[in-house]
């Protein structure tokens, strides 16, 4: 054998480590958000002040029983209007 062939093969497993961390990473922040617990307001917020997109909860007690809103903020500038539903009580947070 040659000197070539008796050198070790080094592998470099950075890339993989940084794959598993970003995926641990990932992990924990999906389970955090999944256990959050939901904050529900009494009253509507007014309008202009919940960012696009943003989803909040009010018991105001205008749904049916069980019922509360589900507001998704819309944006007065683009014209996204904000978006109001009645929705299942989300069940309690352990």
């Amino acid at each position: 054998m040659n000197e070539q062939q008796c050198k070790v093969r080094h592998i470099d497993h950075r890339g993989a480590l940084k794959v598993a961390a970003a995926l641990l990473l990932f992990a924990v922040v999906a389970s955090w958000a999944a256990s959050a617990p939901i904050e529900v307001l009494k009253e509507m917020p007014p309008n202009g002040t919940v960012r696009q997109g943003d989803v909040l909860y009010v018991d105001d007690g205008r749904c049916p029983a069980g019922e509360i809103k589900k507001i998704t903020g819309g944006n007065q500038k683009t014209g996204v209007a904000r978006q109001v539903v009645c929705v299942k009580q989300p069940e309690a947070q352990p």
